[in-house]
This record gives structure tokens, C-alpha cells and sequence, in this order.
């Protein structure tokens, strides 16, 4: 079934695609959102993002006269499950001091593709695939110097990472030849059982996904004229002490170098070397370029949002739209992509540089600015794929049309579901259940204190399920936007409900001797609401959350009649939404009841709004309670959950609400990035409550963008209101999926819908351009 349904996935992006291009306009990228440096940088704090595809990517930035890459890959987890960089790539052209006068860097996200000049030294990196190509061109022949570093070479490294210390870091293997050089790092060569790490929390082996040990990760680097074997040395680069492997390339007008990244199961390195050599030739070269060329044009031709476009940069709008497309930029990495990006910087860290941050931070986690640090450095490592966090990688894809970048994270969930549904039945339950934190196995991860029965012992987070919820709603929501086959989800989307029935029911009976309350209405007790309420009682974004998923795999044909059957039971007995008197006005609750606060940066009410929407804009009849909901949250809440950094995503509650100036500040704030940048590129945002580039950031503002602009409900009633927050003072052009695969293409001039495009045309009908929020 994988295979067939990955087979089925591709022909629906292939499709997909072609709707797109029926439309008249094709996306073209304002020329003023390349970046553009004249100075060096001070450190890799200053590195721009090089996306590749498939995972693969790289940091570069100049220094010291070298060039700088950090190469990474997102398939590069370990056997502890933790994704690590792949090494460092210093390249300095003997006798040319990059970074004086007339120096540039450009980044044109256009073609993925980074260009640096020195006077007539001019250098192009770029990737074909998995392989990162640098290419060298001078008018006057130069010696071009490489070295490769690694901070893991020895065995038993030590790296200080968040949460606690890490230690017994597996050395990488390296083997070098005259023109190659060989970097990888073999799961398998380092035991770690797997199958009891499942056990341990009461899931058989048959059932265990085991996504590391048969993963090797790393790179070939090719030359096209290296002098000899290389020389080592041991250095210390940027913050971290490590061996280097140094080339010395012959003097040359032109220089090439390519490195195939790698990291995935039973992956092959000769077929590394043979990707990274082929693309030696010119010939081949070129042919890759104009490949790679096409994809850019095709995901560029999906969607867009341009804000101001015609400005500078020191207008905020500009910056919000250019950004926007920095990000998604970054995003790209992970096209065709196996595993999702993490929430806490994807595959863009950088060194943890003492007093390189300063704000923009959680004071209240430490950062451990001292001593050594490397780039695999990230804040909480230990709890991997936290749900909550991660949900904001795949979201964004939707409206922008990017199937391949949302097909991991709903992949993720299917590919362990089988584990899911082991640790159901370990709980007496039937369905599937995702604790909130996971590890790249499915399992609870370890840094969460994981008990025998699968869940953890963490009170704020031991009965919190509700993001498998929210994810099966993402995976309904793409398919009716998108059109993404849904058959081979059904077991899990399905096992969700199933779970929280038979599991609720059984809670209840244990109690009580009945399994539903006096009104016939399930008990969902005792749970989380999110991570804000313990020992709550049908917190609002479970019940939210499974009377709209219940709801929308009723109307699917691929469900069948018995299973139908049992949604229908199950939808009769879930609960209403909490609703209560505060200050004296009705609003929606947390839950029924709760009996103790944890994390109060929680805006837990604001779920019925988005991603649920039971209330809100595309219901203009509940707007009066949605805003009174958000108006009577206590003071002592309020401090902590109005707040806007990091993964918070208030301006999309405000988009919900219809309140475009309140929209349009917090956007500010979370897009512009120009309160308190901690980076260079400016969509290296954070490091907020997460790490840098913190990804739930960018993530959960673009969405609060497409908000602003279109809100729909994917299985409501049809209608697709455009500008229901959107500040009359941004001029905007912007084309975005709706339901029902529908895409809107509009511009907007002074607050007016100045042209408007939708796609198929049966829809127009369903447009509403002025409902009156404001």
C-alpha cells in the first residue's frame, strides 16, 4: 500500500501542477527579494540558506577570506535518533581577499542559487538534486584551496545541546582519495536496540518503525583538479575544535567542485560518488541546471503573496511579503522530502556562538552560551518531533499549493501508524493514539520521561493527544484543497476517532459503571488541554477537533458502510463545545473543567476558531462570542497567550476574528523580523521559545498571511472569503489554493479587489469579497 499510495501522491502533485499552469499568469518573483550583501559576514550567525531538494541543503556565508558551507541533510538522523549536520566546507581561492572592496553575495531564490564576486573573481553555488555544485571563474588563473572539517570525526565527541548534555556522539568515517572524498556515518555500525527502546514502552517488535538503524548518512566530495592525496590538520573553526582534510587544487581560470549529501535507509555511497562525479562535466552540468531550473519555475508558478512590491525595505509590508518568500525559500529543501523538517530550525543551524543571541529569546531557557559549541546544536533535541511545534512545517503547504512539502508530515503519521495503534491497545483502547511528543520511531520521545505503557510522565503532557487530531485534520484539509489521495490514510484518520471513543468510554465506565454521561455524551476525562490544562474535561480543542474530522470523513466515498456506521455513533455522543460566562458575557472555555494551570502561553479557546473554524469568520453568526472569547481571557492569561513569538499564533486568530489591524501589527511583528533580528538572513527567525532558524515561527506567520487574506472552510458551505483581515493600506497580489480544489488569483490596490482570477470558474459564486467584518 505505501508504495502504491506514493505512487498515487506523485500523480496527484503531477496533476495538480497542471491545473496550475492553466491559469493565464505565471508567478514571477519580484527582483528586489533577492538578498543582497556587500560585506563579509562575522560568523555563520551570517550564512544564507542554500536550498537543495530531497533534504539536502547547505549554509554559506564568507569569512576570513573563505568561503563557508555548512552542509546538512534532513535524512541525517543518528542512532539516537537525533539529525545531525553533515561537516563544513572551507574553500579560499589563494591570493584574492574575499570580502574587500566591490565584494557581493546574492541570493536569488528565483533560480536557488547563490552568486559571489570579487572584482572579476566570480564564484555560483547551487544544487542539482542532492549535489551541491560550486563553480569558480576568474580572468586570471588562481589556486583554489578546500578543506573538509568535521567536529565528529572522533569517537565519543562530547556536544552540549539543551535539555542536558549529550555525550558518545558515533565518530563519521572518512576516506579520502586523490580527487574524492568519502564522509558518512553508518547507523548500523553502532548498536542501539531498537526493538527493546520499543518494548520499553509496550510496543511489540512487529510493530516497532525502525527509521535509523539501517540509515547512513554523509557526502562525496569530487574535484576537478586536486593536486595529490590531501594533508590534515587539527582546527579550530568557527566555535567547535575538529580534524580537517585540506585540498589544493591546481591554478585554474576555472574551478569545479560538487558534493552529493545523502541520508536515508540502505542508502549507497558509491551512488554518491557517482552523482557527485558525473556532474564534473560541463555537459552534464548543464543539463542539470536547466532541470533544476524548471523545478524552481514550477514552484514558483504554485502560489505567491507579494505585499507593497513595488516598495523598499524600509517599508514593513515589503519586508512581511519578501519574507514570506525567504521562507518558503527555506521550506524547499524538503522537496520530495522524506521525513518533515523540524520545528526547531530544520536543517539550518548553525553554531550556538557566545553572545551571538541576545534576543528574541525565552529567558527562561538557558542557552549555554559557553564554551564549545557545533552546529548540530539545537534546543530541545532530546524531544524530537514535538507535535505541537511540528504541526506549523506542514500547514503553510496547503494554501501555497506545496504538495511535496506537506506529504512528510502526513507521511510521518501513516508510516507509524501501526506503532500508534500498538499503543492503543496497551492502554486498553482501541484506534491509534500519538502522544504529543514522538521521536523519529513514533515512540514517546526519551527526553519526556516515556512510561511502560507508551504516554509520559509529564503531567501537562500525559493525557495531551489532541495534535494527531489536528494532523488528521490537515491531511482532510489537503485533500479537499488539494486533492491528496486519502485512501491510505483512512486507517489512521479514522483510528483517531476510534481511539478517543473506546478509550473515553472505558475512562468513564471505570468511574462510574456507564460509559457515557446522563446526557448520552462521551467524557472526555481525564485529559489535556493542550499543554495548559490538567485533569481537564472535554478541552475545547479535542472536542473541536473530532466533531470536525468525524464530520468530514462522513462525506468521504472512500469510507465504507461499516465504518460509516460507527462515525455516525460515535459523532451522536461527542460533546458540545465548553461554553461559559465570563465578565459577565458568554464566551467558549477551555474545557468544561480543568484542575490545574501548566503553560499559560496557551491561547487554548482560540482552536475553535483556527484550525477548526466552528466559529469565527467563515461563520459570521459566531463572530460576537469568538471576539468575546478573546476579549474576557483573564489578565493573568493574557500576558503570556496574547504574545506573538515563536510558534504562538495569534495573528492567525486575529485573521480569524476579522480584525485587520490587529492582524496587521502581529504580522508585523512576526514577519518583518526587524524588532530584534538575531541573524543575518532575514527569515532566520527566533530563536523564541525554540532554536534559530526557528521554523514554527515562520511557519504559523505565513499561515496568519493566507488568513489575512482568504479564509474557507474546507468542509462548509463552499464560500471562500477573501480580505476578511487584511489592512487597506497593504497593496497585495497573491494567488492561494482554497477548497474544493480552487485557486484564487487576485490584486488588491488601496483596499479593492482591483482583478480577480478563479479557477475552475464555477466557483466565482462562491467568492465573498465584503462581508462587513471590520
Amino acid at each position: 500500500m505505501g508504495g502504491f499510495f506514493v505512487r498515487v501522491q506523485f500523480i496527484a502533485i503531477i496533476l495538480f501542477n497542471c491545473f496550475c499552469a492553466q491559469l493565464k499568469s505565471q508567478s514571477v518573483l519580484p527582483k528586489s527579494y533577492n538578498i543582497v550583501w556587500e560585506t563579509p559576514s562575522k560568523d555563520a550567525l551570517g550564512s544564507m540558506p542554500l536550498s537543495g531538494r530531497k533534504g539536502a541543503g547547505a549554509n554559506v556565508w564568507v569569512q576570513d577570506s573563505s568561503v563557508w558551507i555548512y552542509l546538512s541533510h534532513n535524512g541525517a538522523y543518528d542512532e539516537q535518533g537525533r539529525l545531525l549536520k553533515l561537516g563544513c566546507l572551507r574553500i579560499t581561492p589563494r591570493g584574492i581577499t574575499l570580502g574587500g572592496s566591490g565584494f557581493k553575495q546574492t541570493l536569488d531564490i528565483a533560480t536557488g542559487t547563490i552568486q559571489i564576486s570579487q572584482g572579476d573573481f566570480n564564484m555560483s553555488l547551487w544544487f542539482a538534486g542532492e549535489t551541491l555544485i560550486y563553480e569558480a571563474l576568474a580572468k586570471q588563473p588562481v589556486i583554489m584551496k578546500v578543506a573538509y572539517g568535521s567536529w565528529r570525526e572522533k569517537q565519543k565527541d562530547s556536544l552540549r545541546l539543551d535539555m542536558g548534555r549529550i555525550t558518545n556522539v558515533s565518530a563519521d568515517s572518512i576516506k579520502s582519495l586523490k580527487n574524492t572524498l568519502l564522509f558518512y556515518h553508518r547507523n548500523e555500525d553502532f548498536s542501539v536496540d531498537i526493538i527493546k527502546k520499543g518494548s520499553s514502552q509496550g510496543i511489540p517488535a512487529d510493530a516497532v518503525y525502525d527509521a535509523t538503524t539501517k540509515r547512513i548518512f554523509g557526502g562525496v566530495l569530487c574535484f576537478d583538479n586536486a593536486v595529490g592525496m590531501p594533508s590534515t590538520e587539527e582546527v579550530q573553526w568557527q566555535n567547535w575544535k575538529g580534524k580537517a582534510w585540506l585540498y589544493t587544487n591546481t591554478k585554474s581560470k576555472k574551478h569545479v567542485v560538487t558534493v552529493h549529501l545523502g541520508g536515508s535507509l540502505f542508502a549507497d555511497t558509491k551512488q554518491w560518488e557517482r552523482q557527485a562525479s558525473s556532474l564534473l562535466s560541463e555537459t552534464n552540468r548543464k543539463k542539470a541546471k536547466e532541470h533544476e531550473l524548471k523545478y524552481w519555475k514550477e514552484f514558483w508558478n504554485r502560489s505567491h503573496v507579494f505585499i507593497n512590491a513595488d516598495k523598499s525595505l524600509d517599508d514593513t509590508a515589503f519586508a512581511i511579503g519578501r519574507n514570506y518568500q525567504l521562507f518558503r525559500y527555506m521550506l524547499a529543501c524538503n522537496r520530495e522530502g522524506e521525513l518533515p523538517l523540524l520545528f526547531n530550525g530544520g536543517i539550518f543551524t548553525v553554531d550556538n556562538i557566545p553572545g551571538g543571541i541576545t534576543g528574541n529569546n525565552n529567558d527562561a531557557l538557558p542557552i549555554y552560551q559557553k564554551g564549545e559549541s557545533t552546529p548540530d546544536f539545537r534546543r530541545w533535541m532530546y524531544c524530537s518531533f514535538m507535535s505541537q511545534n511540528q504541526r506549523w512545517l506542514g500547514w503553510p503547504a496547503i494554501a501555497n499549493g506545496d504538495i511535496d512539502l506537506l506529504s512528510p508530515s502526513l507521511s510521518f503519521y501513516r508510516n507509524r501508524s501501526k506503532t500508534a495503534a500498538a499503543r492503543a491497545r496497551t492502554n486498553n483502547a482501541g484506534g491509534v493514539v500519538y502522544p504529543e511528543p514522538l521521536d523519529i520511531w513514533g515512540l514517546c520521545s526519551s527526553g519526556v520521561a516515556p512510561r511502560p505503557d507508551g504516554l509520559t510522565n509529564l503531567p501537562h503532557l500525559k493525557y495531551h493527544f489532541s495534535m494527531m487530531i489536528e494532523h488528521a485534520w490537515m491531511a482532510l484539509q489537503a485533500h479537499s484543497q488539494l486533492g491528496i489521495p486519502i485512501k491510505g490514510d483512512l486507517d489512521w484518520l479514522e483510528g483517531v476517532v476510534f481511539f478517543y471513543d473506546s478509550f473515553y468510554r472505558k475512562q468513564y465506565r471505570s468511574r462510574t459503571g456507564q460509559e457515557l454521561n446522563d446526557s448520552g455524551k462521551l467524557v472526555i476525562y481525564p485529559a489535556c488541554g493542550l499543554e495548559f490544562a490538567g485533569g481537564a474535561t472535554n478541552p475545547i480543542e479535542v472536542v473541536s477537533g473530532l466533531t470536525r474530522i468525524t464530520d468530514a470523513l462522513l462525506t468521504l466515498d472512500e469510507v465504507n458502510a461499516a465504518d460509516k456506521k460507527e462515525l455516525l455513533r460515535v459523532r451522536a455522543s461527542l460533546p458540545p463545545l465548553p461554553e461559559g460566562v465570563r465578565n459577565g458575557t458568554q464566551s467558549l472555555l477551555p474545557a468544561a473543567t480543568w484542575e490545574k494551570e501548566y503553560n499559560l502561553s496557551e491561547p487554548i479557546e482560540m482552536y475553535a476558531y483556527w484550525p477548526y473554524r466552528m466559529v469565527g469568520v467563515t461563520k459570521p453568526a459566531t463572530l460576537s462570542l469568538a471576539r468575546n472569547t478573546w476579549l474576557t481571557i483573564s489578565d493573568n492569561r493574557a500576558k503570556f497567550c496574547k504574545q506573538d513569538y515563536s510558534w504562538m499564533a495569534n495573528v492567525v486568530n486575529m485573521a480569524a476574528l476579522g480584525w485587520p489591524d490587529s492582524a496587521q501589527k502581529r504580522a508585523t511583528y512576526k514577519l518583518s523580523n526587524m524588532i530584534a533580528p538575531q541573524a543575518r538572513f532575514p527569515a532566520f527567525f527566533g530563536p523564541g521559545h525554540d532554536w534559530l532558524p526557528d521554523h514554527n515561527w515562520g511557519g504559523s506567520g505565513i499561515v496568519g498571511v493566507q488568513e489575512m487574506l482568504m479564509a474557507a472552510d474546507p468542509y462548509g458551505d463552499g464560500k471562500i472569503y477573501l480580505l476578511p483581515a487584511w489592512p487597506k493600506e497593504w497593496d497585495v497580489d497573491f494567488k492561494l489554493c482554497a477548497p474544493q480544489q480552487t485557486i484564487v488569483e487576485a490584486t488588491v490596490r488601496n483596499g479593492k479587489i482591483v482583478s480577480l482570477n478563479v479557477s475552475p470558474k464555477s466557483r466565482e459564486k462562491d467568492v465573498i469579497v465584503d462581508a462587513g467584518f471590520r
